[in-house]
């Protein structure tokens, strides 16, 4: 793997895929395979989903059944309307990073935590994603 010259830009670089992702999943898109590894594990934050998720097809199949729900109770997107915070990224080594963030939907709160790992094309893949949902903090 290649180093890496400007840790700041690269941040910046994972930070706008990770957004990239949220307003695909807040377009409500099925076809999301090409946000993950091949080999990707993923935890969702579902009670109905709580195994981990190998797989890019695993994922993205419990995706799509997301949206089919999501578009029965909602006329049009954006379906989560995610707001990012706290953005942290932490080089775990060349081309593999740990990405963690707040977020806010509705009426609630979510964290985040990723690994991402950057592709021989120089895009950077989910490899595991870790999703919890959190009780509002007090106003």
């Amino acid at each position: 793997m290649e180093s890496m010259n400007n840790p700041a830009e690269e941040a910046a670089v994972v930070q706008a895929t990770l957004q990239a992702f949220l307003d695909a999943l807040d377009r409500g898109e099925d076809a999301l395979e090409g946000w993950f590894t091949p080999d990707a594990t993923m935890y969702f934050p579902f009670r109905n989903s709580q195994a981990l998720v190998h797989g890019r097809e695993a994922i993205v199949a419990r995706f799509a059944r997301m949206n089919a729900q999501l578009r029965q109770t909602q006329a049009a997107p954006p379906y989560i309307g995610f707001g990012m915070r706290d953005f942290q990224v932490e080089w775990l080594a060349p081309g593999l990073a740990l990405a963690t963030a707040l977020f806010t939907f509705a009426d609630q709160w979510g964290r985040r935590t990723l690994v991402l790992r950057k592709d021989a094309a120089g895009a950077w893949r989910i490899h595991h994603l870790h999703a919890s949902n959190l009780q509002a903090p007090p106003a």
